[in-house]
């Protein structure tokens, strides 16, 4: 099962969340959309979607 399988079954869309490289974090807070080929899918507090590689962060739900 993949990586980006796992993290479409944990969270929804619509899910609040908190992108973090270590204990920092990277982004403001926003929404999950989805995860394809090893990129989160979100949506800032702008309105903005996002594509973050998932190499390296830690994705929290809020």
């Amino acid at each position: 099962m993949s990586l980006a399988h796992k993290l479409n079954e944990v969270f929804t869309i619509g899910d609040k969340l908190e992108v973090l490289s270590g204990a920092e974090k990277l982004f403001c807070e926003g929404i999950f959309l989805s995860v394809e080929d090893e990129f989160l899918v979100w949506a800032n507090e702008e309105g903005d979607v996002l594509f973050t590689q998932l190499d390296g962060v830690t994705i929290k739900k809020l």
